[in-house]
């Protein structure tokens, strides 16, 4: 009702569209609905939704520029490893051993066995390629091998100069709840 003072305040105003209103609505339901199946769906990927960080095949490894080959290493023949070493991942977000020593240019064989029920990822590299990697979520690169539940697989490297490199697990949400050991390069 109008309010016969005149008051600007109390008067009547005009009413919002139908349309704008039932716009808006829409916009939150939709949105509420991403984020519902955003948290049911616990953060998964599958194939095809990795952000490709060029290169070859859409991928370049990080030891493969001359800024990174004496740092990280490169990868190398399993014949020419001087060792190997056993590694465990675990559905409690850690690798075991945690840490590793090896010498700068040792050819190490990793054997790296799944236990659990989570797919999981052994990559080797320095901070900063950890950090890329997390983002772009890039896997199947030759510093990298990627195990479903009760997997093994080998990956053999030829380390670099004397560093500190890590590995680490880029399945959604590892690296990021801790899933990474140490390497010291000396």
């Amino acid at each position: 009702m109008a309010d016969p003072t005149g008051d600007p305040a109390t008067r009547d105003r005009p009413g919002t569209p139908t349309w704008v209103k039932v716009l808006g609505i829409a916009a939150l339901v939709l949105a509420l609905l991403v984020a519902v199946l955003m948290l049911v769906s616990g953060g998964q990927h599958g194939p095809g939704m990795h952000a490709p960080s060029g290169g070859a095949g859409g991928q370049t490894p990080p030891s493969s520029g001359p800024a990174n080959a004496g740092r990280v290493g490169e990868p190398a023949s399993a014949t020419d490893a001087a060792r190997t070493v056993a590694v465990t991942t675990l559905d409690t977000m850690v690798f075991e051993p945690g840490t590793i020593e090896v010498a700068a240019g040792e050819v190490v064989t990793f054997v790296v066995t799944s236990n659990g029920q989570a797919a999981h990822e052994f990559t080797l590299g320095d901070a900063a390629m950890h950090q890329e990697r997390a983002a772009a979520m890039a896997h199947d690169l030759p510093n990298s091998i990627t195990l479903q539940p009760g997997e093994t697989k080998e990956l053999t490297w030829r380390f670099g100069d004397a560093a500190t490199l890590e590995y680490g697990c880029h399945e959604a949400g590892h690296y990021e709840a801790g899933m990474r050991g140490r390497i010291t390069v000396g």
